[in-house]
């Protein structure tokens, strides 16, 4: 199954990739998983974006996924750095199976 057969965003236990490390050299792949954690919210959310995809546009659908309507959404690293929204997820250096955490770009969510 090729990255354009991917469903991107929430991604459910039953995903190939929801717990395994995907196949293949991270830098050749063009979709990565990352793990988001919320407030309020005791378990994370896995969601597959193209690395291509941007920060804000990828952190408003795992906002969405956790049922937060309001706000300008971004991720938080696990070091404390809020990535900046117009960046691609690429461009911020996310990692796949990275552990980020969903705030608001002005404080929390």
């Amino acid at each position: 199954m090729g990255p354009d057969e991917l469903h991107m965003g929430l991604i459910q236990p039953d995903d190939p990739e929801y717990e395994a490390d995907l196949d293949g050299d991270a830098d050749e792949r063009r979709t990565i998983v990352v793990i988001v954690f919320a407030p309020k919210e005791i378990e994370p959310k896995r969601f597959r974006f193209r690395r291509d995809e941007t920060v804000g546009v990828a952190a408003k659908t795992a906002a969405t996924a956790f049922g937060y309507e309001e706000g300008n959404p971004s991720f938080q690293t696990k070091d404390g750095k809020v990535l900046e929204r117009s960046l691609t997820l690429e461009a911020a250096g996310v990692h796949n199976r990275e552990e980020l955490e969903l705030v608001d770009a002005g404080g929390g969510v």
